[in-house]
């Protein structure tokens, strides 16, 4: 909704030259639709929106790369589902282990900020993936090293992922669409911010001072964890609940 208040719509058929293109007239105009009305003839119609994904899909090269891609990506979650039923006979491993911990430090009670202890773990992987990654560039490492760097904040940010939306889910699970789209918009603008700016920021500073900024924003902002950590369950209960009218 943001985007559609605050920002102009991207898409224009660039097969048409610039001083062709329509020209812009008031920002209401384009908000109500009237303006693309009066240019409609250089634009799709609905029939042709909607035929412009089949077209794309019925390319030989476009649907065996969909159906490749489409056996190879479901495995990935297979494995989290089965690793789910079978880790825990097999080695022990499950929530058991972070709930006693836990429990044990909290007069017996599982609350979900218990879901945040994982974002300690992460965050060290997060920082050290992200300075590393900054003298790598600025030093001309050996680009294996510069995987390591960065594999080491994938993985960091994957754990913190998952803890972070089931932490919320949990906290609120009558609200989990609500829940995740907020989480999932946290993502998305703030990678698509940082794009605007992340490469002349590298070249202004060098990598590894820009780099060395970014772990210290991580670092930074893992202190609203530890707020959430020791304040969490007090938040909620003075925030109260959502008193949505259906579940």
């Amino acid at each position: 909704m943001a985007i559609i208040i605050f920002l102009d719509e991207t898409y224009y058929d660039r097969r048409i030259p610039m001083e062709k293109q329509p020209a812009r007239q008031s920002r209401f105009l384009r908000m109500t639709g009237v303006e693309q009305y009066r240019s409609r003839h250089l634009r799709n119609s609905p029939v042709q929106a909607i035929m412009r994904p089949v077209k794309v899909i019925l390319k030989p090269t476009v649907l065996l790369s969909t159906v490749y891609f489409l056996f190879t990506f479901a495995w990935a979650v297979g494995i989290n589902t089965t690793l789910s039923i079978f880790i825990g006979p097999l080695y022990g491993f499950g929530p058991k282990q972070i709930a006693t911990i836990y429990m044990r430090r909290n007069d017996g009670t599982l609350d979900p900020e218990a879901r945040l202890i994982a974002i300690y773990i992460s965050t060290p992987f997060m920082l050290a993936g992200l300075v590393l990654v900054g003298f790598c560039l600025q030093n001309g490492y050996h680009y294996m090293l510069t995987a390591v760097a960065w594999g080491l904040y994938v993985f960091g940010i994957m754990i913190t992922t998952v803890a972070l939306n089931a932490y919320n889910l949990e906290a609120y699970p009558e609200a989990s669409g609500e829940v995740a789209a907020w989480i999932n918009f946290a993502r998305t603008i703030g990678g698509f911010i940082v794009s605007y700016f992340q490469v002349r920021w590298a070249a202004a500073m060098g990598p590894q001072r820009s780099f060395g900024v970014q772990a210290g924003v991580t670092a930074a902002v893992f202190f609203l964890v530890v707020l959430l950590s020791v304040f969490g369950q007090r938040i909620r209960a003075w925030s109260g609940p959502l008193h949505f009218k259906t579940a």
